[in-house]
């Protein structure tokens, strides 16, 4: 499969406040990013701004400006979280400043390893300084993602310097990545505002796929189906927005019902999670990050509180790497590999960031001595058993995880070779466990019932599949496949709709056979065709076994229930059908009375039984009236 190449990227700007980013992306798109009064007037930027430049080679870049303040950096996370490549600001006049330091860290922890570094305002100093300033720079960045970087001097009042950094964006303006290009698509909402007469627009970055205008799309965690009524990319009407492009998205939801830090996506059952494992790489720490300690997660434009579980003699210094678990006070929507920042709850610093290694994990402190490095496999198999029982193995199951399709089918294979999944059809597949936990379900409320029942033959299919309906809560399709497949297997059998243990047979003591012969002959010396099961009840036994044995001449067709208080016999029961059959076929209407003559009952069994007859589909009443119902 051959990936799109993309001629678009988005670069993040990140630096100290008031190191010229805002004027640097004016100077090279005319844009101008601060789009607050506040912002406006006091000459920083609060709020992420946004512009794009199409280069002289037709590719196009979009701008992320981020604010500088620290008491910013949260807004700064939003946007840097969708970012591509990096222009790491740096103002010659003050050279590096705590931000700068922040800034980089959490690049650094978002794995950006794309851009350059822009020393600003070189105007203002000397060349010696420049240069020192450069080296400074080397060392900082040296053993990050930064490293490397191409460093660029400019001044906003020096054309020659845009000229140079257009020529420095075409280096890195087109990419791809065919696991995010036909990956399901996934968009971390960072602005939502209305339109009036045109309605909800949303903003972000689409950080994986394709949307189209007019699909549906999902919001997480409203779960809530939308309509993409209208795209925009770069102030431009558009049919397609890939991934990788700043996109405003015109949607058939209502404002109030969606925010800043929700997830769009094309999948219709992304699973949320309470707990995840990351590789975590801190940064210099005033102090060490304790079990229990109460942290800022970052992901994607969203912010959920958490604790870091690590036992409770555990810690974590500076500049140490290790995995961990966190447990979220919020749920997140997340896939593995995706990046995460953690910051510490007050005072507000970045403690460290990396990537998601299990999104749905189970509660544990993880044991550094004998760590298992998280694999594909691992993550697969997290992924089915948040899942419902039985999936479907096609292209769009891959879509909630970082896997290639190829890769995917793959550990399919690999799973089915060693019976960690089931194949029960074309169509449906189980985890092995979940599927072993179902039928032990069932054949434990199918025992119950030969237990509290032992004369019946089993229990009815609906009433089982409402018994296991809180554990699995299976569709009538999937119950019906989970039963057939049951049989096949040897497992159980059914009857008249009924199910029992595969090797099943009620056995009658002989009271209950004396009981059941005085039933017969009750019948026998009955008046009528119709009998009253209460007229059982002389009978000297207990009521409710005497329903026993009936309800046992019923299950195995001797008798015939004909409604809730009157039973007749089977061999009566199938003449009169026949009889019914017979007069339609040279009829097409049947009266009570001509009904009555036939059989010979009375007009109250006659009438008692054609009730039965529709109830069964047999027959349909217009008035007083039947007709035969063509099945």
């Amino acid at each position: 499969m051959e990936a799109r190449i993309n001629s678009h990227i988005v670069i993040g700007t990140a630096g100290h406040v008031d190191h010229g980013k805002t004027a640097l992306i004016r100077h090279l798109t005319g844009i101008e990013t601060d789009r607050l009064a506040a912002e406006k007037l006091r000459g920083i930027t609060i709020e992420n701004g946004y512009a794009h430049l199409r280069l002289p080679s037709g590719g196009v870049v979009g701008f992320i400006d981020v604010p500088g303040h620290e008491r910013f950096i949260k807004t700064m996370l939003a946007g840097a979280m969708g970012i591509d490549a990096v222009l790491l600001i740096i103002a010659a006049d003050e050279g590096l400043k705590p931000q700068t330091i922040e800034h980089l860290n959490i690049l650094n922890h978002l794995g950006v390893s794309k851009g350059c570094i822009v020393i600003t305002k070189k105007d203002l100093v000397s060349e010696t300084e420049l240069v020192a300033l450069s080296n400074a720079i080397k060392d900082l960045t040296h053993n990050t993602s930064l490293s490397g970087f191409d460093i660029v001097y400019y001044s906003i009042y020096d054309d020659s310097c845009r000229e140079m950094m257009l020529d420095t964006l075409e280096r890195f303006s087109s990419y791809s990545d065919e696991n995010k290009a036909y990956a399901a698509s996934r968009l971390h909402v960072d602005r939502v505002f209305s339109v009036k007469g045109v309605g909800t627009i949303v903003t972000g970055t689409l950080i994986e796929g394709q949307i189209k205008k007019g699909e549906t799309i999902f919001q997480y965690p409203g779960n809530k189906k939308c309509r993409i009524k209208g795209i925009e990319v770069y102030g431009q009407p558009v049919e397609i927005a890939e991934y990788g492009q700043r996109v405003a998205l015109n949607l058939s939801i209502d404002h109030d019902q969606i925010a800043r830090g929700d997830l769009l996506s094309s999948v219709d059952q992304f699973t949320p999670t309470m707990i995840i494992e990351a590789n975590l790489t801190t940064d210099q720490l005033s102090q060490e990050i304790r079990h229990w300690q109460r942290l800022k997660l970052y992901h994607g434009t969203r912010e959920v509180l958490c604790r870091i579980a690590l036992g409770n003699d555990e810690a974590i210094h500076s500049y140490e790497s290790r995995r961990i678990q966190l447990r979220l006070e919020s749920q997140i929507y997340c896939k593995v590999n995706d990046p995460v920042i953690l910051r510490s709850y007050s005072p507000m610093v970045t403690l460290g960031g990396g990537i998601i290694v299990s999104s749905h994990a189970n509660k544990r402190i993880v044991d550094q001595s004998d760590e298992e490095a998280f694999d594909d496999l691992m993550e697969l198999k997290t992924i089915l058993k948040h899942s419902s029982c039985f999936f479907n193995i096609e292209d769009r199951f891959f879509e909630r995880t970082s896997l290639s399709l190829s890769k995917g089918y793959e550990l399919v294979e690999k799973m089915l070779k060693n019976e960690i999944i089931l194949k029960l059809n074309d169509d449906a597949y189980a985890l092995t466990d979940n599927w072993n936990a179902l039928c032990e379900l069932i054949l434990d409320a199918v025992s119950i019932e030969h237990r509290q029942h032992p004369l019946r033959k089993g229990i009815q299919k609906e009433t089982l599949r409402s018994k296991i309906n809180t554990t699995f809560p299976l569709s009538k399709s999937e119950f019906n496949l989970t039963i057939d497949t049951m049989i096949s297997n040897k497992l159980i059998k059914e009857s008249s709709n009924s199910i029992s243990l595969f090797n099943y047979s009620p056995e009658l003591n002989s009271v209950q056979k004396n009981a059941i012969d005085e039933i017969m002959a009750i019948i026998e010396t009955h008046q009528q065709a119709l009998v009253p099961m209460n007229d059982f009840l002389v009978i000297r036994l207990d009521k409710n076994v005497i329903y026993d044995l009936l309800y046992y001449l019923i299950n195995y067709e001797l008798l015939v229930k004909i409604n809730d208080e009157y039973i007749m016999t089977m061999t009566l029961y199938k003449m009169s059908v026949q009889k019914l059959f017979d007069y339609f076929e040279t009829h097409d209407v049947l009266s009570v009375a001509e009904f009555r003559d036939m059989t010979g009952f009375s007009r109250k069994s006659t009438v008692m039984l054609l009730e039965h007859f529709d109830r069964v589909k047999l027959t349909k009443r217009s008035e007083n009236n039947r007709t035969m119902i063509k099945n």
